[in-house]
């Protein structure tokens, strides 16, 4: 938890193909998504209004998008790519993003991975 900031959450579960892995080759699969974005309290305008906090739902349509991709993807891409729409959210300063698949050994594992990123990072990763 960061302190004097505002948390933006989403949480979704999504349809989504994933082939990074022979085992995961069956189609498309539930996987799980927590998104978190932080924004110092100082840089909000009007507390009052969702869209000058930070836009949760930004987050939701980029995770929902995710399931619009016909090719294989891996959760890194995934995680990667909801990352750029939260960083694209001018005031977010760090953000944590992190995908999970309950189903995809049959309930013997859950594959899960997740990446926090401050926005120096994510600009030197983009750089």
């Amino acid at each position: 938890m960061m302190e004097n900031h505002w948390c933006a959450s989403v949480d979704a579960t999504i349809d989504l193909r994933t082939g990074c892995n022979p085992l995961e080759k069956h189609g498309p699969q539930a996987v799980v998504v927590h998104a978190d974005a932080w924004a110092p309290v100082e840089a909000v305008g009007n507390p009052h209004d969702i869209k000058d906090v930070i836009d949760y739902e930004v987050i939701f349509l980029a995770i929902r998008r995710l399931e619009d991709n016909p090719h294989s993807i891996c959760l890194e891409t995934s995680i990667l790519e909801v990352m750029d729409a939260i960083f694209g959210i001018g005031i977010v300063t760090k953000a944590f993003v992190s995908m999970h698949k309950p189903h995809v050994y049959n309930g013997q594992g859950t594959p899960a991975i997740s990446l926090a990123l401050t926005r120096e990072q994510w600009a030197q990763r983009r750089a």
